[in-house]
């Protein structure tokens, strides 16, 4: 099935090549003529080797006319021993020319017109004889059954060193393909281009398999170009396409190695402006490096802005590379290149407007200093401590457990809340509030609060609880107890003890908390009754 591919793909080479190669006409300089009128030329070609082109029209006979009769001469010049050739010229009327003739038979009429800018007609008729010599050598050749035996021997034997070679590129395909599936093979203990979970060597392998298969597509293809190139030239008739083969990859090479040639000194330049981008940025990841680490002082940056800062220009700087050296890139001139270009600037200009909007959330959150990586802090409707500052979001883990990411572009237009940044030295100040009647006297609502605060855990001596009476409405007074914690993320289990702790202190003290509302004062107090857990497994419950 490979052979059969590599084949095909050999002919549909060879073909391409047939249908460039009619309308080629730069084998010869007599080609080299202006683009407006080369549509009006015809060529002669005969057994695939050029003859001559025409490039005057007789009378009204256009080129096309005149080339169709001179094949037809051409193929008509009978057989023998000897060939005798003679260049005539000839002025009739307004046409100036000369006649090629072939053992004393007209075969080829020239006119003054035919001859390339940089030949005589006599030149150019000398070429011709020589050419069409070669072609009359070579048709005679094709009538001998010798030629023939050893064109179909020597046919054979490159046929046979062609399918030994194929058959050694799939082996050789096969092994390589079997050990790249072995090195992706965990078993086999290789750990290299692994960083952490994630293994790249399945990428790699997948990457060099299809390499390799394309490599060897390539070489069989090209094989085969070699191939049809050597056993058509051992044949007179199709000598003419054999050299047209040749003469068509040995121009290829030429292109290609002359291109490369031309493209060192660009890629010389190009090489030394990345270069000169690498030693900018290892001077400012170095400088930068330091100030993150607090191996330097900066009245500019801190810590975090210098790590945002060195991305940022680090950035730019390659940004900045890759636009001064874009002129020097090889093809970034060639339409194609334009156009990839043209095209990858949409892709980047449509998609960009959300990205940029993170990018400069990330960019202001970093500079305004509102949080950094562990901090305590409230976005939007978001509470929790902050684990990444990133590119662009921003990643908040929550009391519940909970990663919330939030986009960098809500941060602009949001409100954050850092509890953590003022906390120190006299800690974060959490508040709660009761509504207690208006017949209990203040000094003893002050008195149960503070009581309640003293015996919760978490709530600092210093500085001390507070209470502030900050409503006097129709049916009570809003009383507000102010403590101070360490830790701003253990605030709801602090509040959640401390409101325990004033239930139980204005319980014992048969004081009512004036919630729900209500029209009349109740007879008796509203207070939670006394309460006996029950006993499991002969226990109390909570007891182990």
């Amino acid at each position: 099935m490979v052979l059969l591919r590599s084949l095909l793909l050999g002919v549909l080479l060879f073909c391409s090549h047939l249908a460039w190669a009619q309308s080629d006409e730069g084998q010869d300089t007599e080609d080299q003529v202006h683009a407006l009128t080369e549509a009006e030329y015809e060529s002669v070609d005969v057994w695939g080797m050029h003859l001559l082109t025409l490039r005057s029209q007789y009378r009204h006979l256009a080129p096309k006319s005149r080339a169709k009769t001179i094949l037809d001469k051409v193929h008509s010049i009978p057989v023998a021993t000897k060939y005798e050739f003679d260049y005539s010229p000839v002025i009739e009327g307004e046409y100036e020319g000369a006649w090629i003739l072939v053992n004393d038979l007209r075969i080829i009429g020239l006119l003054a017109g035919d001859a390339p800018p940089n030949m005589t007609l006599e030149q150019y008729g000398e070429t011709i004889i020589e050419r069409l010599r070669q072609w009359l050598e070579r048709r005679d050749a094709q009538q001998r059954p010798k030629v023939f035996l050893f064109g179909t021997l020597y046919s054979a034997i490159a046929s046979l060193i062609f399918g030994v070679m194929i058959y050694g590129i799939y082996r050789g395909r096969e092994k390589v393909l079997l050990w790249l599936e072995h090195a992706n093979n965990p078993k086999q203990g290789v750990s290299i281009l692994q960083f952490g979970n994630l293994y790249l060597m399945p990428y790699l392998v997948m990457l060099l398999s299809g390499i390799v298969r394309l490599l060897m597509l390539l070489t069989i293809g090209l094989l085969c170009y070699l191939w049809l190139a050597y056993v058509m030239r051992q044949f007179p008739y199709t000598i003419g396409y054999s050299q047209r083969l040749t003469d068509y990859i040995v121009r290829l090479v030429a292109e290609i190695g002359l291109g490369i040639l031309h493209s060192i000194p660009d890629l010389i330049m190009v090489a030394v402006i990345f270069w000169l981008a690498k030693v900018v940025s290892d001077i400012v990841r170095n400088i930068f490096s330091r100030i993150e680490k607090g191996r330097l002082r900066s009245n500019l940056f801190d810590a975090e802005t210098a790590k945002a800062t060195r991305r940022v220009i680090v950035v730019l700087v390659w940004l900045f590379s890759v636009v001064v050296a874009y002129p020097y890139i090889p093809g970034s001139d060639t339409e194609a290149f334009k156009g990839v270009s043209v095209f990858l600037g949409l892709i980047v200009s449509l998609g960009s407007a959300g990205i940029v909007s993170q990018l400069l959330g990330g960019l202001i959150v970093v500079y305004s200093r509102a949080f950094q990586p562990g901090e305590y802090v409230r976005i939007g409707e978001y509470e929790g401590t902050v684990t990444a500052v990133g590119v662009l979001s921003t990643k908040v883990k929550t009391i519940k457990r909970e990663e919330i990411t939030i986009p960098n572009a809500v941060l602009l237009n949001a409100t954050s809340t850092n509890y953590t940044r003022l906390s120190k030295p006299d800690g974060v100040i959490v508040s709660t509030s009761v509504t207690i009647g208006y017949d209990t006297p203040w000094p003893q609502v002050h008195h149960l609060l503070l009581s309640a605060a003293d015996k919760t855990a978490g709530v600092r001596d210093e500085p001390e609880p507070q209470v502030r009476q900050i409503a006097l409405s129709d049916w009570y007074v809003e009383y507000r107890l102010l403590v101070h914690i360490d830790e701003p993320e253990l605030k709801v289990a602090v509040l959640s003890e401390l409101h325990q702790n004033i239930q139980d202190a204005f319980a014992e003290a048969d004081l009512q908390i004036m919630s729900p509302h209500f029209m009349a004062q109740p007879e008796k107090p509203l207070v939670p009754a006394p309460w006996t857990p029950p006993v499991v497994n002969n226990k109390p419950e909570g007891e182990l």
